[in-house]
């Protein structure tokens, strides 16, 4: 398999020229992006990867993500190309299947519904769209509940195309239109259910990464503290630091 054929130090030097890329053809037509997640720690605790970590996260708001997609795929480095590869998450890959281990999930900031009944059922039909949409799942990696669940869901989207679904799942994430309460609409399950505000993004700041350099929060601090608490300068035990895709 072609996950088994790249090492971390290909991966991240793959990863290295799809953010480039990415960042280039950003600045180049003035579309607001930050580094996210674990990119974001790395950023500012390693300044660049996290020596385990196996993937780049960059968030963008919608308007800005339907800017990007609009542009990207006309001026992207012929290797690269903007894809949902069966999943909900827009990827930027190398064509090459060969690399197909390394990518950059495109997390998009989208507004919810006011707190209340309206706002739990949009984020349960997304949850059970995330469901009908998964495939090849690790059941070992889930408790008895949450496998029968994820089964559940997944029987419920076998009549339904991935286009549909994946259609169904934008369609739904972008319908609110008002309001200051934003979430990253297409982050896995419980990555999903933060709920963040504009501010915490408006001003952004250059910082290094590995050789290149990239825009974060200026309250990268507040961020990066609700994604992994207010430790998250201090690196895990060594047994926990494993790459999240890459069984090496």
């Amino acid at each position: 398999m072609a996950k088994l054929e790249l090492t971390l130090d290909e991966i991240h030097a793959e990863l290295l020229e799809q953010l480039k890329d990415i960042v280039e053809v950003c600045e180049r037509h003035h579309i607001e992006y930050n580094l996210m997640c674990g990119t974001l720690l790395g950023a500012v605790r390693h300044k660049g990867f996290i020596p385990w970590d196996d993937d780049v996260d960059i968030l963008i708001t919608r308007e800005n993500f339907e800017a990007f997609r609009e542009v990207y795929p006309k001026e992207c480095d012929r290797r690269f190309e903007l894809t949902y590869l069966n999943t909900w998450t827009p990827r930027v890959m190398n064509r090459d299947p060969a690399k197909a281990a390394a990518w950059t999930d495109l997390f998009i900031l989208d507004r919810v519904p006011p707190e209340g009944i309206r706002r739990k059922l949009w984020f349960f039909r997304l949850h059970l769209l995330q469901g009908m949409l998964k495939h090849d799942v690790d059941y070992s990696r889930f408790s008895l509940k949450n496998r029968i669940l994820l089964h559940a869901t997944h029987l419920m989207g076998l009549p339904f195309s991935t286009k549909w679904k994946t259609e169904r799942y934008e369609k739904i994430s972008k319908q609110v239109k008002t309001g200051n309460d934003l979430c990253m609409s297409n982050g896995a399950f419980e990555l999903m259910m933060h709920i963040w505000h504009p501010e915490q993004f408006e001003e952004k700041i250059k910082v290094p990464f590995e050789h290149l350099e990239c825009l974060i929060p200026k309250k990268y601090d507040e961020v990066l503290t609700i994604l992994f608490g207010p430790d998250y300068m201090t690196p895990p035990p060594e047994s926990e630091r494993v790459a999240k895709h890459l069984d090496i």
